[in-house]
């Protein structure tokens, strides 16, 4: 394939026996008769910092199980992989410090990188690319999921940097008209640098909806574009392959190498 796109998939996280209730009931269990609560998180690429996410099992507004309230396993492994400082994706590695081929200090770039999180839930790989420097947007499909996303960045309002504390958006997958809003009243226009999500290709029913928003935020022609996928093969492997397999005739795809992923 010609130089452009690419689509970048975080492994690491082996196929479990499973039915098709598992990822239900790690929700339904996940916070014992429905109770919010906090839980700790740490970075390990900030110097282990710690970071608290405020969680839900179910959604305020309609009482129905929140997906989108949990940390799910592979959440952690895409904001592990956005802070890690030998991540190989320019639009992350510009955003710090770092040394080039020749050994000169580079200072972060200007402006921004731009970043659209799809399904951020708790939002914490949303806070780590935004700790780092980039203009983060993180969306949800629910309204109450999105108050979540916006209560917990605001938790670390004053240690982001100017112009970098991440906002919280609705968004729904398959819907054009709200892509197109995202893309002129927060983006100026633009399309966003960076597409990212972790856990997202485990329903079925939302998975072309899902794909046809990917597509809408990284086009054809969008040679910049960056996809980066972070995923633990659950209920439907076979079908969850077929999603990414999906995508290769359009994008250059790649999978992360293991060392590249947390140890544990």
């Amino acid at each position: 394939l010609p130089p452009g796109r690419s689509y970048t998939i975080l492994g690491g996280l082996p196929p479990e026996p499973t039915d098709e209730n598992d990822t239900i009931n790690q929700t339904q269990n996940s916070n014992p008769n429905n109770n919010a609560k906090i839980i700790t998180t740490t970075l390990r690429h900030f110097q282990n910092r710690q970071i608290r996410l405020q969680t839900q099992s179910r959604e305020k507004h309609t009482g129905r199980l929140s997906m989108a309230g949990t940390l799910w396993e592979a959440g952690p492994v895409l904001a592990d992989y956005v802070t890690n400082p030998a991540c190989p994706l320019h639009s992350f590695r510009r955003m710090r410090v770092h040394a080039d081929s020749d050994g000169n200090v580079v200072l972060p770039a200007h402006p921004p990188t731009t970043v659209v999180e799809l399904g951020s839930g708790v939002g914490l790989a949303s806070m780590a690319a935004a700790f780092l420097g980039c203009r983060v947007f993180g969306t949800d499909g629910a309204l109450s999921s999105v108050e979540l996303l916006n209560e917990n960045f605001g938790r670390y309002d004053g240690e982001f940097n100017e112009g970098a504390k991440p906002k919280g958006l609705l968004l729904k997958w398959g819907d054009s008209e709200a892509v197109r809003e995202l893309i002129e009243r927060e983006l100026e226009g633009c399309f966003p640098d960076v597409v990212m999500a972790s856990d997202v290709v485990y329903a079925h029913s939302a998975r072309e909806e899902l794909t046809k928003t990917i597509r809408e935020l990284c086009p054809e022609g969008h040679l910049d574009g960056r996809v980066v996928v972070a995923h633990r093969w659950r209920v439907d492997p076979k079908g969850e392959e077929a999603f990414f397999k999906g995508f290769e005739d359009e994008f250059e795809v790649e999978e992360v190498p293991v060392e590249l992923l947390p140890p544990d």
